[in-house]
């Protein structure tokens, strides 16, 4: 890991802004822990063992052991245990007082090349999580998508507000199957009274992201710092928000600590909304030299990305719970430009 994500790792250990009195000495569960966002999260609580003495007791749900061991194999109070979110399994664990289910795929081509994948690795690992939860009467998060707001509508979108999604699209697999599982989450919050609130993230990038990311705020920051142009395959015009890696997981932090049972809280910074068009000539402009924004029609391309659109989400019901991104979206750049220099 870089030295920017070593950074975000020991500032997010120590953050005053975060309920550690609710969280120290407890045992908390984190899925994805060989992701971004649960990676960070993983790393975090574990130096922050080594570092205060917190005592948590971290759980790490994974299905690549070798992967996790890794990793995680010398973390001081991390326990990793074999688990396939597909396989609908609960795991079976002694004590366990907060989930973090980030567990998911974030690959657009494996949304259109494996989409039945996508929907049961998204629903069924929910829904043993939320058993785990319901079990030992725990506290969670589910960890949901911008993306559930489709194509968006126009002005600012609150949490009671949807969007279009077509229902026959295959890239539809990762939205559906997560509006799916906030609907899940709603249902156990209602019928059996689990203590689950929902983090509908806007796109999470900074540190920790691998330089062959196939994504293209990672491809127009690859452009940059090899000197090619950034050949956009739509049109550009999709209008999304950002939020930087380390943001997100104080978020999750936060909502696992305090979020309303049955409530879904938009994570990102307002500040970033703009479309791909205008991050590229963003990117290029600060982090280029001869880079150059072009447009390519590739239709078979495209239709692996998310619809067109206009997402603009209201933040305000995650402020209210004292959140505050600190990073803007250039910095999102700069600091895993610099990891990926270093």
């Amino acid at each position: 890991m870089g030295v920017r994500y070593m950074e975000d790792v020991e500032r997010l250990a120590v953050e005053d802004r975060v309920a550690w009195e609710r969280l120290d000495g407890t045992c908390v569960v984190i899925t994805g822990a060989t992701g971004l966002i649960g990676g960070l999260l993983a790393r975090a609580l574990a130096r922050r063992n080594e570092v205060v003495g917190a005592g948590i007791r971290i759980v790490l749900p994974v299905r690549n052991l070798a992967k996790a061991q890794e990793a995680f194999g010398k973390a001081e109070g991390v326990r990793i245990v074999v688990w396939d979110a597909s396989s609908g399994k609960v795991p079976e664990l002694d004590a366990c007082d907060f989930v973090v289910h980030c567990a998911s795929n974030t690959d657009s081509r494996l949304m259109v090349e494996r989409p039945v994948e996508t929907i049961a690795t998204t629903v069924t690992g929910t829904r043993a999580m939320l058993e785990l939860a319901r079990v030992h009467d725990a506290r969670m998060c589910f960890v949901s998508s911008m993306e559930v707001y489709g194509s968006g509508a126009a002005g600012r979108l609150d949490e009671s507000r949807g969007g279009e999604l077509d229902a026959m699209s295959v890239r539809s697999s990762y939205p559906q199957a997560k509006q799916l599982a906030e609907t899940l989450c709603a249902s156990y919050a209602g019928e059996y009274g689990t203590n689950v609130c929902v983090a509908r993230l806007a796109q999470s990038f900074g540190p920790g992201i691998a330089n062959t990311d196939r994504r293209v705020f990672a491809e127009f920051a690859r452009c940059c710092m090899e000197g090619r142009d950034i050949a956009l395959l739509t049109d550009g015009s999709k209008q999304n928000m950002y939020v930087y890696t380390a943001d997100a997981a104080r978020a999750l932090l936060t909502l696992v600590t305090r979020g309303e049972r049955g409530l879904a809280y938009n994570v990102a910074n307002e500040d970033t909304y703009c479309s791909i068009y205008q991050m590229a000539q963003m990117v290029a402009s600060t982090f280029g030299t001869t880079t150059q924004v072009t447009r390519v029609t590739d239709e078979d391309a495209a239709r692996r990305y998310a619809v067109s659109g206009s997402i603009c989400m209201d933040v305000s019901r995650m402020r209210a719970l004292g959140w505050e991104p600190d990073y803007q979206l250039v910095e999102l750049y700069r600091r895993m430009i610099d990891d990926w220099s270093a």
